[in-house]
């Protein structure tokens, strides 16, 4: 959110990934960090949110510093993934080891983070 350069290379960043993975191997969430230093934001959540749809991902802000959204970010795109193996979208082959799937329930993670959908509130 604070770098405007970073924010204009997405879209080749994707598209470099589409063209070397294909369609059926990624799945992307657009993360807007440091969303806690809005004295220095230069993409707004607006701008972002568009580039995000025009792309076919979601999008959201997060903050480690005021610890808002980073464990929903990674749920959020895990469970995506989770999803999208099991509707058939993407496919796990042979010596890709890129995923691996743990039975949730086998987890304990305690939940102190905040967690917000869409653009951080903390």
């Amino acid at each position: 959110m604070t770098n405007r350069k970073s924010f204009e290379h997405i879209r080749d960043w994707h598209q470099e990934v589409m063209a070397t993975q294909g369609p059926d191997k990624a799945i992307f969430l657009l993360v807007g960090h440091k969303s806690d230093l809005q004295s220095t934001r230069c993409v707004s959540a607006e701008e972002a949110e568009e580039l995000a749809a025009s792309l076919g991902m979601a999008f959201m802000e997060t903050s480690a510093k005021d610890n808002c959204n980073v464990d929903l970010a990674f749920d959020t795109l895990a469970g995506t993934i989770q999803q999208a193996l099991q509707q058939g979208d993407i496919k796990l082959e042979e010596g890709w080891g890129g995923i691996r799937l743990i039975d949730k329930t086998q987890i304990s993670r305690p939940r102190s983070r905040k967690q917000h959908a869409g653009p951080c509130q903390c």
